[in-house]
């Protein structure tokens, strides 16, 4: 996919640095806790250009492993099993947890096939408070452009209500874009002003009705970004002190 993000980046040497987690126990004790709630686990590959969707089933430290259902594409499943790169993104209790991968085997657990990943060394954790999120000028908008996830041929067309680095508020038409919570979208174009096109995976967190002006009813989808690459992250964030600086110059 022409100009995709590659997401399995970490975060380190990046201002998200601070919100690594090294500590040995505490990982394991993080990744337990999304096996037994059950989270939904989202594991991109090829560049983030994929992703499957499933769930952690075991932890292994004696192992170094991490055993993961099967995702529901058989298809996907091989191409993933063949990546040499991958990235794991779930949420646990509001708190956003992603770590990659150098590999994926198959495997198999309670006499079903599985996937076996290697138990991360870091793993960063990002609470939705470490974000700070700006309205956007109304008279320079964001745009963005996206396909929808059911259907591959129809292409979606939005503007940002507003920004943060830890997520974005799609808006558009009533009716235009169609989309639920949870759906994912793995190829989102955002039109960011003086830093160009980003390319950037979004998960549709909430839906709600927003009014705008007299008889004019939209739709604004807060959406979460997911496994932002570090150098995407830093220019959301320049561009949003920018903002800040222009609307409180003493600031």
């Amino acid at each position: 996919m022409q100009g995709q993000v590659d997401i399995s980046h970490q975060a380190s040497g990046s201002e998200f640095e601070r919100y690594q987690v090294y500590s040995r126990f505490e990982i394991v004790s993080l990744l337990r806790e999304v096996a037994d709630s059950h989270a939904l686990v989202t594991v991109y590959f090829n560049q983030g250009a994929e992703f499957i969707v499933t769930n952690l089933l075991d932890v292994n430290p004696e192992f170094e492993e991490l055993i993961f259902d099967l995702g529901a594409d058989d298809n996907a499943n091989r191409r993933l099993l063949r990546s040499e790169r991958m990235t794991a993104v779930t949420f646990l209790d509001h708190i956003k947890l992603q770590f990659s991968a150098q590999h994926a085997e198959l495997t198999e657990y309670e006499h079903l096939p599985a996937i076996r990943i290697r138990l991360p060394e870091s793993l960063l954790r990002l609470q939705r408070r470490n974000f700070f999120r700006i309205r956007t000028p109304v008279a320079r908008p964001i745009l963005v452009a996206a396909t929808h996830p059911l259907e591959p041929g129809r292409k979606l067309n939005f503007r940002v209500g507003d920004l943060s680095c830890g997520g974005v508020a799609l808006v558009a038409g009533e009716g235009e874009a169609g989309l639920e919570t949870g759906m994912a979208l793995p190829d989102v174009r955002i039109e960011l002003p003086e830093a160009g096109r980003l390319m950037v995976a979004l998960e549709v967190r909430n839906v709600r009705e927003h009014e705008e002006g007299v008889r004019r009813t939209l739709r604004r989808y807060g959406c979460q970004f997911l496994g932002l690459a570090p150098s995407l992250a830093n220019s959301i964030q320049r561009y949003i002190t920018r903002i800040q600086r222009e609307r409180n110059p003493r600031a």
